[in-house]
């Protein structure tokens, strides 16, 4: 069993440095630096932002896209206590200006964009709404990357001493650093982490992964999600591992990437290795260099997790189980294990983390092979949501266990299966439904490329199924045979009212479903749908039984096949 140790990620900084200092620990397309180089950088920078007022325990947003800027701000902020407040960059104006406002942020380090949204120009608009924001730093200008470049500029002895005291001052229980949940379903809040989570959640990482100093991570995924800091930066400082960064997730660049620099390591959402492998463009493209990776932060299917390792035969594709509240890491897959197994399961417990599947109603904890809500203690555990103490206290049952509002049962081997979320639960005529309990069967249709099933008002039944489907490309959708095919394989409670087409899903910078605008679109387009089985003469609300219903249910959701 792992043991557990008490070191902060500065401490951890300097002995990656002591270990590995010559060899390369950052590099993208165009710059490199060493372990030794990354300590120096994160020094020198510490004794920049003195000049702004940075101490232990100011917040100071970071928001900017993947870099080795990003990374040095980071380090260099948690060397001496100060809270890096991590920010979306997908955020617009309403999303940043209620972020900085709510989680205190003095200084914010920011980069240039993300997208159609130039940083300095939002900043401009929101600073009269921001008053607590007392500066803003530029991470990517041409002064920063002078600045990296002659990193030897002098600086007073007294200077370094001064840092010295300040990083003696930070212990591992301290706060790390604040990131946001990703906000599906309600605003987002911030979780506060500390050191020892984070350092012993990416060691057990580590140790499970099996990764050493001889690996190459192609680190894509977002550093201010808990997937980059915790599955990303800090397991590639414990273990000397390279990262090669990449700013934003792109097909054509994650490729480019594992064949020019031999990645070993790739890990990501579910979303981002299924564009992988079945971008067309992409089919002859190889990664025989991969060796292991983690797939976390959303549901994958026993189908595409098959559809991935068939892409990387070679690889240790290990299925893991978290959120941003337990630092994230809950469960993974066993190295060995076979892949059929792997596909099926989120893995096991770590090392000094417990788990328990409860009863969401009444609080009894539930045996092996019965889902119930999965409730989570050990060390990884959150210290709490800033400055929401009545939603940090709804967070936990009494004697401590943090509800994690995800539905799931432990089969008789110890390893966790993933079977809702309690939110996401549609309530039809007093029957609790799970929706990826219907996902799991319209995927298996072979021209659904993607399903997400979700919960419409309704008069009488509180709610009724809506499936929101995308067709593989040239594919029609056919909603009789959806609703037949489903028909064969649940109970009628089960089967959807309403086939909804999409051209893709409502999605954050962390790959992951905007549930609540997806559901939103939903009852927008079953809105519509009624309008028409009204005007039809069908006035149930349920799914129509007549070979006219389905017609009309083609005609009002297949425009693709008006088309052809």
């Amino acid at each position: 069993m792992m043991e557990l140790i008490k070191k902060t990620i500065g401490e951890c900084v300097k002995e990656r440095a002591r270990i590995s200092g010559k060899q390369i620990a950052i590099e993208t397309d165009r710059w490199r630096c060493t372990f030794e180089q990354m300590d120096q950088f994160s020094d020198l920078l510490v004794i920049r932002m003195g000049t702004y007022g940075i101490k232990k325990g100011t917040h100071v947003g970071i928001w900017s896209a993947n870099s080795p800027q990003w990374v040095f701000t980071f380090l260099a902020l948690v060397k001496i206590g100060a809270v890096p407040v991590l920010i979306n960059t997908s955020y617009r104006d309403e999303e940043v200006e209620r972020i900085l406002n709510y989680a205190d942020v003095e200084v914010l380090y920011y980069g240039s964009g993300s997208k159609s949204i130039v940083y300095k120009d939002l900043l401009a608009r929101i600073k009269d709404r921001t008053p607590a924001v007392k500066r803003i730093v530029p991470m990517d200008d041409e002064e920063s990357e002078m600045w990296y470049q002659n990193v030897g500029a002098a600086c007073p002895p007294e200077a370094f001493k001064e840092l010295e005291k300040k990083e003696k001052t930070v212990v591992p229980a301290d706060t790390a650093c604040m990131i946001f949940t990703s906000g599906t379903t309600s605003f987002a809040k911030g979780v506060l982490l500390s050191h020892y989570s984070l350092v012993n959640n990416s060691r057990a990482m580590v140790e499970a992964m099996h990764w050493g100093d001889s690996d190459k991570m192609c680190l894509t995924v977002p550093m201010f999600h808990c997937f980059g800091v915790t599955a990303g930066i800090l397991p590639c400082l414990l273990s000397g591992a390279e990262m090669i960064v990449l700013p934003h997730f792109k097909t054509a660049d994650v490729w480019s990437a594992l064949e020019r620099e031999q990645c070993t390591i790739l890990s990501g959402v579910p979303s981002m290795f299924l564009a992988i492998v079945r971008k067309p463009e992409h089919k002859n493209r190889r990664a025989d260099s991969l060796r292991s990776g983690i797939i976390a932060g959303s549901a994958v299917s026993p189908a595409e997790y098959a559809e991935i390792c068939g892409r990387f035969p070679q690889m240790h594709l290990q299925p893991s189980y978290g959120q941003t509240e337990t630092s994230p890491c809950v469960t993974i897959a066993d190295w060995n294990s076979p892949r059929e197994r792997k596909g099926r399961s989120a893995g096991r417990l770590i090392d000094h983390v417990s788990a328990r599947i409860t009863n969401a109603d009444t609080g009894c904890v539930l045996g092996p092979g019965c889902d119930g809500e999965i409730q989570v203690k050990g060390y990884n555990v959150m210290r709490g949501y800033y400055k929401l103490p009545e939603a940090t206290a709804a967070a936990f049952t009494t004697s401590g266990w943090l509800k994690t509002g995800d539905i799931g049962h432990f089969d008789s081997g110890g390893e966790l299966h993933i079977t809702g979320r309690l939110k996401e639960m549609i309530v039809r005529g007093g029957e609790n439904i799970s929706p990826k309990e219907i996902e799991q069967v319209i995927a298996k249709i072979n021209w659904v490329e993607q399903v997400k099933v979700v919960g419409v008002p309704a008069e009488v039944l509180q709610e009724e199924i809506a499936a929101c489907v995308i067709p593989k490309p040239g594919c029609m959708v056919d909603k009789g045979e959806l609703l037949d095919f489903v028909r064969q394989r649940l109970a009628r409670y089960k089967v959807p009212a309403y086939i909804l087409k999409f051209n893709s899903f409502p999605m954050n910078a962390s790959g992951k479903i905007r549930l609540k605008d997806l559901k939103s679109e939903a009852e927008a387009m079953v809105v519509k749908e009624r309008e028409m089985r009204k005007k039809a003469g069908l006035t149930a609300e349920n799914r129509p039984e007549s070979e006219a219903g389905r017609r009309l249910g083609r005609k009002c959701c297949c425009a693709s096949r008006r088309r052809k």
